[in-house]
């Protein structure tokens, strides 16, 4: 592996949306009785409360190896893989197609079903923002603190995935809820399309030699967490994060073997 030639940076920066009121209702739902929100969706209520280091990521994202689809260090290459996101969100793929092909369209009496919402209310409520269909956060999050109120843990439960995936998992437009965000919410289970969407937006910014990252940023940070050492001169705060992932070797990185 080569590493004489100096390698140039680009601008790129995250998006990070506001998921103020999204948090408060994380905090509600997880602690209702009875609650089987991680079963059914596994770990994607944390990602909302994930303390994203956005300088980290960014810095990281520098790494990022076009041809190889990796991340390329001086003496090793490390990326994120299906089974790394499967652990991290404890959602098996082993009982799922880990590469679905979302159908044309989708059921709204499906997800009215799953959700708790009469079919023809969310055919009202199914709008369009910018060249997009979908449904309104404010919406959505009314309709799971109303269920809350009636105590109904399951639809309320249903709701919140749905606003973790549209908002934090595959953020596109503001306060807003797109259709593939809602598709992939039907397939039950988003790791493969996690997956997807952070190596094409990594590999697209990337040739554009900048830009804005629209993917789930605190997914990036939980696996740089679960890979980076956590002591060394990359656990130091007095140096800056360009030092810091500098100071990276092969020795240094938590790699995970299979039980």
């Amino acid at each position: 592996m080569d590493t004489s030639t100096k390698k140039s940076t680009s601008s790129f920066r995250f998006k990070s949306p506001d998921i103020r009121s999204l948090k408060i209702l994380c905090s509600k739902v997880v602690t209702l009785k009875d609650n089987k929100f991680r079963a059914n969706f596994g770990n994607i209520v944390d990602l909302p409360t994930e303390k994203v280091d956005y300088c980290d990521i960014t810095t990281m994202s520098q790494y990022y190896d076009v041809p190889l689809r990796c991340f390329t260090f001086p003496d090793f290459q490390i990326s994120p893989t299906l089974e790394d996101l499967e652990r991290l969100l404890n959602r098996p793929i082993k009982e799922y197609n880990p590469f679905p092909k979302l159908e044309e369209g989708f059921c709204l009496t499906e997800l009215s079903l799953i959700l708790g919402i009469n079919t023809n209310k969310l055919v009202d409520n199914w709008g369009v923002k910018g060249s997009l269909k979908g449904l309104a956060q404010n919406f959505l999050e009314a309709h799971a603190w109303e269920m809350i109120k009636e105590g109904i843990p399951d639809f309320c439960s249903a709701t919140l995935a749905l606003l973790i995936h549209g908002i934090v998992l595959f953020l596109n437009l503001d306060k807003f809820v797109d259709q593939l965000a809602v598709e992939v919410f039907l397939t039950k289970n988003p790791v493969p399309f996690l997956l997807a969407d952070s190596y094409h937006t990594f590999h697209t910014r990337h040739e554009k030699r900048g830009g804005t990252y629209l993917f789930c940023a605190p997914m990036l940070h939980l696996w740089m967490r679960a890979r980076m050492p956590q002591s060394g001169p990359f656990a130091e705060n007095k140096l800056t994060w360009p030092q810091r992932f500098a100071s990276l070797s092969a020795n240094s990185i938590l790699w995970y073997k299979r039980e």
